[in-house]
């Protein structure tokens, strides 16, 4: 019984690490303005769906920032880092659902008033 509960806790982490790995890159890659990121985040994912993928991996997007955008500018290899700033990289990805978000937000706050 040890032996599959260890295999299991190794497979668990081991599918966190790759996964967020990949959320981390293809999120920096979005940050620093990639078109091509855009468009494949996109057309892959909903906006609640990447929003939860970006609570989940949240500790793999700040290491994925780190060494793809920090050490490099650290090092001289980068002008300047992308901002790291979560909101505006789901805006970049999702204009038209977040601005028709704001726009019920704008008009239940009119209605209670």
């Amino acid at each position: 019984m040890s032996f599959w509960v260890e295999f299991f806790k190794y497979v668990a982490i081991l599918t966190y690490l790759v996964w967020g790995f990949v959320v981390a890159l293809e999120t920096v890659l979005v940050m620093a303005g990639s078109p091509f990121a855009i468009e494949w985040v996109r057309k892959r994912y909903t906006l609640k769906f990447f929003m939860f993928e970006i609570y989940l991996f949240y500790p793999m997007i700040l290491l994925g920032y780190l060494f793809l955008e920090v050490i490099p500018w650290l090092l001289n290899k980068n002008e300047k880092p992308a901002k790291f700033d979560i909101a505006n990289t789901i805006y970049k990805v999702f204009k038209e659902e977040c601005d028709k978000c704001a726009q019920e937000e704008e008009k239940e706050k009119k209605d209670s008033l």
